[in-house]
């Protein structure tokens, strides 16, 4: 990962999914085995996803632009739920849409994490994003698990958000958004990277889901340009301090 200007870094593709999904043993240390994945998650993993997302559209939609905001997304109130970013998007046809975003960066090194070679064939894939959906999703009451079993809450994202000033121009089409690292679908969707679950949710009663892992193994480039600027400054800042 090199930084290449003030916003944009460029990754090798495949040592970013070998890194999170294969744990291979170069991302451990010491004798205990202990992972650097979230030392490196929190130098880059939230830049890292959203930025796969706003290249995922802008690649898959002719004229579109996205747009990784960087206004905090709150209920507007002391103690309420927050997100992790606002996604904006100006489509060519000129309707706009926000996806108000939370961000998981569950990998392989995560507890309860469970290791995909980057050359899995197509039916272990499957299998893999259909038990990793199932950890996720209560079909039951169509809409994520109040708490899964790794840490904490994805159902949050449901919750309405106080849209930025800044944003109105976007308000007519919010959309919430979970970004994931692991490859995660359900079965029927397991070739989307992208895909919409509908949903129990009076607010918003589709979701949208999206999984940075599935999205990377289908590019063929070896490495690929993104905005990032909050690991661009920490790159730099890594430059200046260590020698």
């Amino acid at each position: 990962m090199t930084s290449t200007s003030a916003r944009l870094v460029t990754i090798d593709v495949q040592e970013t999914l070998r890194f999170f999904d294969e744990k291979p043993e170069w991302s451990m240390s010491g004798a205990n085995g202990k992972s650097h994945a979230t030392a490196m998650v929190a130098v880059f993993g939230e830049d890292l996803n959203a930025a796969c997302f706003q290249r995922y559209i802008e690649c898959t939609h002719k004229g579109a632009r996205a747009v990784v905001r960087p206004e905090s997304v709150t209920q507007g109130n002391r103690g309420g739920r927050q997100l992790d970013r606002w996604i904006t998007v100006d489509w060519s046809d000129g309707s706009k849409t926000v996806f108000q975003t939370e961000i998981k960066n569950w990998s392989a090194h995560a507890f309860g994490g469970k290791t995909l070679p980057i050359r899995a064939n197509a039916k272990d894939l499957e299998d893999y994003k259909q038990k990793r959906w199932e950890l996720k999703w209560d079909s039951a009451r169509r809409t994520p698990k109040s708490k899964v079993a790794e840490q904490g809450s994805i159902e949050k994202v449901l919750l309405p958000m106080k849209l930025p000033s800044g944003l109105k121009d976007y308000a007519k089409d919010i959309r919430p958004l979970l970004n994931f690292w692991e490859p995660i679908a359900p079965r029927d969707k397991a070739d989307e990277h992208l895909f919409r679950m509908d949903t129990s949710n009076d607010d918003f009663p589709i979701l949208w889901v999206f999984s940075v892992s599935s999205y990377l193994r289908s590019i063929r480039e070896a490495s690929i340009e993104l905005e990032m600027p909050d690991a661009a400054d920490r790159l730099r800042i890594l430059g200046r301090l260590l020698k």
